[in-house]
């Protein structure tokens, strides 16, 4: 148990800054915002450590649990609008998403109500909900996805 009391009385300021920086890295790497705040409070830490006398290895240790918690908390609440941030463009990379309302032309008549269906360069399988025949050449448009089939109707 003295080994552990003796690494902890060697712990600089810097160990602490050095500790934030490598919680900040991980957190680039990770993007789980849980990381930040405790690189925060490592930082914290380090800024108590630089004004406080040299020893107190139990104040910093103290400083760091206390500040992670409820930083941790506070970014799990006050600042989740973060984590959840809204866009403009709320369909990007979601392809399939964004061929809803589309238009497209039937490739291949549908039977059974499935058939191919194109969409600029690119065809898709598709389903039609309606007992109306589909033929090759008809336009008919994106009203769902699922997966890779779109769902369309005349």
């Amino acid at each position: 148990m003295d080994l552990v009391f003796s690494l902890f009385e060697v712990i600089t300021p810097w160990h602490w800054l050095g500790l934030a920086l490598i919680l900040l890295g991980l957190e680039m790497m990770f993007a789980t915002y849980d990381l930040l705040w405790l690189s925060g409070a490592a930082f914290l830490t380090a800024a108590v450590a630089i004004f406080l006398p040299a020893g107190s290895w139990q104040i910093d240790l103290v400083v760091f649990a206390v500040s992670g918690i409820i930083l941790v908390i506070l970014g799990r609440t006050a600042f989740s609008g973060l984590r959840d941030a809204k866009t403009d463009k709320p369909n990007l990379n979601q392809r399939g998403k964004s061929l809803i309302g589309r238009r497209a032309i039937v490739e291949a008549d549908f039977v059974a109500g499935e058939g191919r269906v194109r969409i600029g360069d690119t065809t898709w399988m598709a389903i039609s909900q309606s007992d109306a025949g589909l033929k090759s050449g008809m336009e008919v448009v994106v009203d769902r996805v699922d997966s890779t089939v779109l769902h369309v109707s005349a």
